[in-house]
C-alpha cells in the first residue's frame, strides 16, 4: 500500500517544515515582537491541524486493518 506511506510521509514532512518555520520565527531577532507572536501562533495552529490530521489518519488506517 504505497499510497498509505505517501500520505504518512506527506503529513510528517509538512509538520516538520512548519516546526522548522516556527523555530526560525522564534529565533528571528529582527522582527518586532508582535509580528513574531502572531506568526508563531499561526504556525502553532497549522501544526495542531496536522497533528489532528495525523491522528485521524492513523485511526482510519487502524479501522481499515481491523475490517480486513
Amino acid at each position: 500500500m504505497r499510497i498509505i506511506n505517501i500520505i504518512n510521509n506527506e503529513l510528517i514532512t509538512n509538520k516538520q517544515k512548519l516546526e522548522n518555520d516556527l523555530e526560525r520565527c522564534l529565533n528571528d531577532v529582527d522582527t518586532p515582537t508582535q509580528e513574531q507572536v502572531d506568526k508563531a501562533i499561526e504556525l502553532i495552529s497549522k501544526i495542531s491541524n496536522i497533528d489532528t490530521s495525523i491522528a485521524s489518519w492513523e485511526k482510519y488506517i487502524n479501522f481499515e486493518k481491523k475490517e480486513n
